[in-house]
């Protein structure tokens, strides 16, 4: 359940498409998907780019500041081959909304695309807006610029270091409880799970119809949880491998919160299994189990 490209068949689909008179435009690997955090293989990726003679772009969105750390920064290796990258700073950089950018191996390629008006950025101007889809724009860019030097190299290392050791952290802690199933362990600060009592596990876990009733328990806990107040997950829907491809509702985490602690995820663990034991569903579910082994 990688959740990631890969690099043969991609070559195949690539030849295959190119070999039935089609231009290939480009390969797209990702840092950092945004459901499960997960890594593609950016340095084979970059190899069968180079291959087929296409444009190799990383979506680094999430996961490119993961740069800034000496101990993971290789798990984004290949990302130097990349022509293209895109990166958000406003989540592993911590700015506010709105603080995307793009960079290029070759700075010319940015003037590709360019417009102009005869009122403002006429040709010959300096101004970056001939290149961007927006005119005016928020003043973003020195929030980039003030964080780089408050907080440096050294201060995005620290946070980015803590976020990924506490989301194998919470891995090891839901692994480690018997009524909760870890769907997707962390690559960098996301991770994927959910309420799955250890009788069901035993017993009935590629069932389609538990599977069903657990996707409605998840929603139910994930609901319930939010509406008090005390902490809150996302849901999501995977499909996973090891279940024949059914597609799961999950409990979807980010540890990005640097006051976050050991005392909080525990918590959060503790009120799901609250919810989830005193829940209808659940009962029903452990019925249902039983029909299903008698």
């Amino acid at each position: 359940d990688s959740h990631t490209l890969n690099p043969a068949e991609v070559l195949t689909l690539g030849k295959a498409y190119q070999e039935q008179g089609n231009d290939l435009l480009a390969i797209v690997g990702v840092a950092g998907t945004t459901e499960t955090g997960h890594v593609d293989p950016l340095e084979e990726l970059a190899d069968v780019a180079q291959e087929l003679g296409c444009w190799f772009h990383v979506d680094a969105a999430w996961g490119g500041a993961t740069l800034f750390s000496e101990t993971h920064r290789g798990l984004l290796k290949g990302i130097e081959r990349a022509d293209s990258v895109t990166l958000d700073a406003h989540k592993q950089m911590y700015v506010p909304m709105g603080a995307g950018m793009t960079l290029f191996k070759d700075p010319a390629i940015s003037s590709a695309v360019r417009h102009h008006a005869q009122y403002i950025l006429r040709k010959g101007s300096k101004d970056l807006g001939s290149t961007t889809l927006e005119g005016s724009r928020n003043g973003m860019a020195m929030m980039v610029y003030s964080s780089l030097h408050v907080l440096g190299k050294s201060g995005y290392e620290l946070l980015i270091d803590q976020s990924i050791d506490k989301a194998k952290v919470f891995a090891d802690m839901i692994t480690a409880h018997p009524d909760f199933e870890l769907i997707t362990a962390p690559t960098l600060s996301l991770l994927t799970y959910r309420y799955n009592p250890a009788a069901i596990q035993a017993h009935s876990g590629s069932s389609e119809a538990i599977n069903e009733q657990l996707d409605k328990l998840t929603k139910a806990i994930q609901k319930q949880q939010r509406e008090a107040g005390k902490s809150f997950v996302s849901r999501t829907r995977l499909s996973i491998n090891r279940y024949d491809n059914q597609c799961l509702t999950v409990f979807r985490v980010v540890i990005a919160n640097p006051l976050t602690t050991v005392a909080h995820l525990a918590a959060i663990l503790e009120e799901q299994a609250e919810i989830a034991q005193a829940h209808p569903l659940c009962a029903e579910l452990l019925q249902a189990q039983e029909c299903f082994t008698v």
